[in-house]
C-alpha cells in the first residue's frame, strides 16, 4: 500500500531518469532537501558528495534511499550510468543482511 505523501515530500517526482543530466538534477534536489533536514539518507552505495569524482560516476550503478523526516515516506533513487534509472517510493529501507550471501 502506498503511503500518503506530505507537503514536505509530495513534490519529489516519481520518474524515470533517462540521462546523467536528469540524474544530477534529481541528486541536486535531494541534496538540498538533506541540507534543509526535509529528508535523511537511510541507505547509500556511495556518499552524496562523491557521486561524480574526477568527472566520472563513482560506479556504474548507484542507489540512494531517503526518508521524509515529516511523514516517513521512503524514496529510492537508482541509476545505471549506461541505462538510466528512476525514483520511486519504497516499502522499507534496504537492508543487505536480509539477502542470502552466495554459498562457497
Amino acid at each position: 500500500m502506498e503511503r500518503q505523501r506530505c507537503d514536505d515530500c509530495k513534490e519529489i517526482p516519481l520518474v524515470k531518469i533517462h540521462n546523467p543530466q536528469e540524474y544530477m538534477l534529481c541528486m541536486d534536489s535531494f541534496m538540498r532537501m538533506v541540507n534543509h533536514n526535509k529528508v535523511e539518507i537511510v541507505y547509500q552505495t556511495c556518499p552524496l558528495d562523491q557521486v561524480i569524482k574526477d568527472g566520472k560516476f563513482y560506479t556504474r550503478k548507484i542507489f540512494h534511499q531517503f526518508r521524509c523526516n515529516t511523514c516517513g515516506c521512503i524514496y529510492g533513487m537508482y541509476v545505471d550510468a549506461t541505462q538510466g534509472g528512476e525514483i520511486k517510493l519504497n516499502d522499507k529501507v534496504f537492508n543487505p543482511s536480509e539477502y542470502d550471501s552466495p554459498k562457497k
